[in-house]
């Protein structure tokens, strides 16, 4: 009777030994942990908001269009957030090297899910001044189209506005008159 009472207690503690025993827990590099480096500046409004942090998995991705991972990680680097898929986990759009409204750069956007990147893809043609195109219920002054989700816009002048919209599958891009 006694040997019954003291076989969960020793379970107990032999659970703990071996909890103590375990390696330490390595971190995340799959882990997406990008944030702004100023909350408010508005990708609606502004086309030089930037993000810091780690872009897990999706390193060799950006680092193929050039853009600096230690600066991402330590100062911050051009970027739009938004939920381009609409499954409410925040998405990334990265130009990159020489981004400027001066001349087009390509773009890989990262998608997320429960925190690590679930794709990454590139749009379907260079920017130069990237914002956030948000739900619209009715078209643009100038066409531009009315959505149910964010997407990225590259406005420009004369024939040279671009609205990118993901359809869950692929970006869709369409052109559209400007100011």
């Amino acid at each position: 009777m006694r040997m019954r009472r003291m076989w969960p207690w020793a379970l107990s503690l032999a659970a703990v030994g071996w909890a103590e025993a375990s390696p330490p827990a390595k971190p995340d590099s799959e882990r997406v942990a990008i944030a702004p480096v100023d909350p408010a500046c508005s990708p609606v409004e502004n086309w030089r908001c930037l993000c810091v942090g780690t872009p897990g998995t999706a390193t060799a991705q950006l680092a193929e269009i050039g853009v600096d991972l230690n600066a991402l990680k330590t100062d911050g680097w051009p970027c739009v957030q938004g939920d381009f898929d609409k499954d409410g986990q925040p998405d990334y759009a990265f130009p990159g090297k020489g981004y400027s409204c001066n001349g087009a750069v390509p773009v890989r956007v990262l998608f997320t899910k429960d925190g690590k990147v679930r794709e990454v893809l590139a749009l379907p043609r260079e920017v130069s001044c990237l914002q956030l195109y948000g739900i619209r219920s009715k078209p643009g002054p100038h066409g531009e189209p009315k959505t149910a989700r964010q997407g990225l816009v590259d406005w420009g002048e004369g024939n040279a506005t671009w609205v990118y919209l993901f359809n869950g599958k692929k970006w869709r891009a369409s052109r559209h008159l400007s100011e």
